[in-house]
């Protein structure tokens, strides 16, 4: 598996992976919505596992006007239906805290995303239980 930044090359992939998590859009509406992959205050990284984009996460960190340093946020986890119970949320998360330390951020929230069909062990009870926010 190999976690990495997105790239304006995963934007079909990515709008598949948005659309099994219930927020389907054209072509041209997830382009629009990835504007933020070239943003300096946001960062959606890819795993990908056999070629194939599995899964992605997207996070942010901004100022804080409570503490002298910036908040994090993951605003976006999903799975792939086809390649869950392999690692990847686990993965996509620890790339993610990496990225949010090297931005100064030293705690992140959990953007919790209800979606129709939630799977079953959704990766959202997953992220929240493992970093605490449950």
């Amino acid at each position: 598996m190999d976690i990495r930044r997105s790239t304006r090359a995963d934007l079909m992939a990515l709008g598949q992976l948005l659309t099994e998590l219930g927020y389907p859009a054209s072509s041209d509406e997830i382009d629009a919505r990835m504007t933020v992959i070239g943003r300096a205050d946001f960062a959606t990284f890819v795993a990908e596992l056999d070629g194939d984009v599995a899964g992605m996460i997207i996070v942010s960190v901004s100022p804080s006007p409570l503490r002298n340093d910036p908040n994090g946020a993951i605003l976006v986890l999903v799975v792939s239906s086809a390649f869950r119970g392999r690692g990847i949320a686990p993965a996509l998360i620890a790339e993610c805290e990496a990225w949010l330390r090297r931005q100064g951020a030293s705690r992140a929230t959990v953007t919790q995303v209800f979606t129709a069909n939630p799977p079953i062990g959704s990766t959202t009870d997953w992220a929240m239980s493992t970093l605490g926010c449950a």
